[in-house]
């Protein structure tokens, strides 16, 4: 890799880290931004977390063509996180309940359209032999921006909950100033356009394989979404945690998340995928069904684990996405990637909350947080089991499979 690659690489890498602070800059606030400024009930602060992700949802076919046909990625980068830092500030001064869900859902849409853009700079730049490693350090900026997100809304939170928007907004107008640095050279070996977006609607049909990826992803996410949501507030209703203590909790979880992903790319470049993929979702789901049966003090080891085995699963499906796909269609598979995974973060706290609303009507408010989890978990495990012969299949006819995409672009 050219010296020049390699400090193209540190900015997506710095960008992606200060892009994603904001994401969970808020968990800690969530009663006190939502629940209680607008006197609405918890349900409804799961669906706030959601709302963001249902605007990436519905944008992302636009998004990831505009992605794959713009000359330069820069500038695209630029004005959505201009765009989300003016969102949160459309939060903050919002005198309804009502606008402030409209500028969340606005603020997805700007959100996606930068991460994709950064994700899709990086896999143009990761060599095939080492984009496990690559793509797992650029997964670790991901989380450690989520992981530095956590505990840095509950220390600005201490002042006034609604600092946590104001910083929010702040940090997303310095990540864009770092994407004007950006300059990565598009790939010009093939004559094909860039994909049209019809085809990027139909991206599964054409290429089923990403599937695999995108299926883990969102049971990934819908988790996690059960964790930053209904785990949360576990935290708040069972041990009467501050927002403080909970960002401080959730951080057990996310550090060995982030500093992970790296290693675990190293592993997946040399062993392959499967192991850390299928052996990381059945651990990490039988470990969730069991949050709300420990100690105050034993969570923070229940979380260090959960971290630990979320890195196992998150890095092997970023390289699976950079394998199944031609460098003209990295915009467009990276945002389907992130769609699976927006879709599987709304599901997540909307499920949590639902759940733990019926089950509150026939249990007790422990023990409905206990079969929330149990239920939550049950997902992670299923879809280990299921999905193991796919990967089999897939890891016995990897090279095959690879070709075939390759050709098909090159005749397209």
């Amino acid at each position: 890799m050219k010296k020049n690659e390699r400090f193209q690489l540190i900015i997506i890498a710095g960008g992606i880290l200060i892009t994603m602070l904001p994401v969970t800059m808020l968990v800690p606030v969530l009663k006190e931004i939502v629940e209680i400024r607008f006197q609405v009930d918890s349900f409804w602060t799961h669906v706030f977390m959601s709302t963001s992700l249902i605007g990436a949802i519905i944008f992302s076919p636009l998004v990831g063509v505009v992605s794959d046909r713009i000359s330069e990625r820069r500038w695209l980068i630029l004005g959505a996180l201009i765009g989300n830092g003016l969102c949160f500030i459309g939060m903050i001064v919002a005198p309804s309940f009502q606008l402030m869900m409209l500028a969340r859902f606005l603020e997805g849409v700007f959100h996606i359209t930068a991460l994709s853009g950064w994700m899709a700079g990086g896999a143009e730049l990761a060599p095939d032999r080492r984009s496990g490693r690559i793509m797992g350090a650029l997964g670790g900026m991901i989380m450690f921006g989520i992981t530095i997100g956590v505990p840095l809304g509950g220390v600005i939170a201490r002042g006034l909950a609604m600092n946590v928007l104001w910083f929010a907004a702040f940090i997303s107008f310095v990540a864009g100033l770092i994407a004007i640095g950006l300059r990565i050279p598009r790939h010009t070996h093939s004559e094909r356009t860039p994909v049209k977006l019809q085809e990027s609607l139909l991206l599964l049909k054409s290429n089923p394989w990403l599937g695999i990826p995108y299926v883990y992803t969102f049971i990934d996410r819908l988790c996690v979404g059960v964790i930053v949501t209904s785990f949360t507030l576990y935290l708040a209703d069972v041990f009467q945690m501050s927002p403080s203590q909970r960002g401080f909790t959730l951080t057990f979880f996310l550090l060995p998340f982030s500093f992970l992903t790296y290693p675990v790319g190293r592993w997946v470049d040399r062993y392959g995928k499967i192991v850390p993929l299928a052996g990381g979702s059945l651990l990490f789901g039988l470990l969730f069904m069991s949050y709300g049966y420990w100690s105050e003090s034993q969570l923070l080891w229940v979380m260090i684990l959960s971290g630990v085995l979320s890195a196992a699963m998150f890095t092997p499906t970023l390289a699976m996405c950079k394998d199944l796909a031609s460098p003209l269609q990295y915009g467009t598979v990276f945002v389907g990637y992130n769609v699976a995974g927006s879709l599987g973060f709304i599901v997540g706290p909307l499920l949590g909350g639902s759940l733990l609303t019926i089950y509150k009507n026939h249990f007790s408010s422990l023990e409905a947080y206990q079969f929330t989890f149990i239920s939550a978990g049950i997902l992670e495990v299923a879809c280990a089991l299921f999905s193991l012969p796919f990967l089999l299949n897939f890891r016995k006819r990897r090279k095959q499979i690879i070709s075939v995409i390759t050709l098909s672009e090159e005749e397209s």
